[in-house]
């Protein structure tokens, strides 16, 4: 790939990243995601960007929104003929609509899951399938021996006849906390019908072909939640 040509790429990849890039463009540049190069810009981009997002958390409607509705309804002034209490009950749904686009922005329920653990039981990462695959979310249990200069990749082990049978990486394993990361279509495509999850041994910065090249150390079933 030419460096000028690269450098567009690793641009798009960056918006694809981000989720600037929408509509036909983004359409256009997931056919790309096929190639291990295009692959590993896009992976590339989302752990430099995972865990800068702000942690979700609930906002309470300011208390003019209900007078601001009021206000603009006229509801005061009409509140004893029976448009008035059609357009009270309106308002009070769009209220309760407001409310809840306020309240509801935590991650969507969990719907499948792996524990990656030795044969001892002791679980070294909790792995969640949030929604529709839409995002993953990582819980680091038990810390993992780990030498200098190499880190964790997870992987998606596809179903029969998905992406020729090849791992996917669903990116690195943090080494504690918590970690929450979007998929992306070609990611979310390797978990339809999957049944497992793998970690592998890589340099740092990960696997550098887009298949894992060092040792797999875990594989683990993807399970219902």
């Amino acid at each position: 790939m030419k460096s000028s040509n690269r450098e567009l790429v690793d641009r798009l990849a960056a918006e694809y990243a981000l989720g600037t890039l929408r509509g036909r463009a983004r359409r256009h540049f997931e056919r790309w995601l096929v190639s291990p190069q295009v692959g590993n810009m896009v992976k590339a981009w989302e752990e430099r960007l995972a865990g800068l997002e702000p942690a979700p958390e609930r906002v309470v409607p300011p208390a003019t929104l209900w007078r601001g509705i009021e206000k603009r309804l006229d509801l005061r002034g009409r509140e004893h003929t029976p448009v008035a209490r059609w357009l009270a009950l309106a308002a009070s749904l769009v209220f309760l609509a407001f409310v809840g686009v306020f309240a509801l922005r935590g991650d969507p329920a969990p719907t499948r899951l792996a524990s990656i653990q030795e044969q001892s039981g002791t679980i070294y990462w909790q792995v969640e399938l949030l929604g529709d695959d839409v995002a993953l979310k990582i819980q680091v249990r038990s810390p993992h021996a780990l030498e200098r200069g190499r880190t964790h990749e997870l992987w998606v082990l596809p179903a029969p006849g998905v992406n020729n049978g090849n791992p996917v990486s669903l990116g690195l394993l943090p080494t504690s906390g918590e970690s929450r990361r979007e998929l992306t279509a070609a990611q979310r495509a390797a978990l339809t019908g999957a049944k497992q999850l793998a970690v592998s041994l890589e340099p740092a910065g990960g696997s550098p072909t887009g298949l894992p090249t060092g040792p797999v150390l875990h594989v683990a079933a993807l399970v219902a939640s």
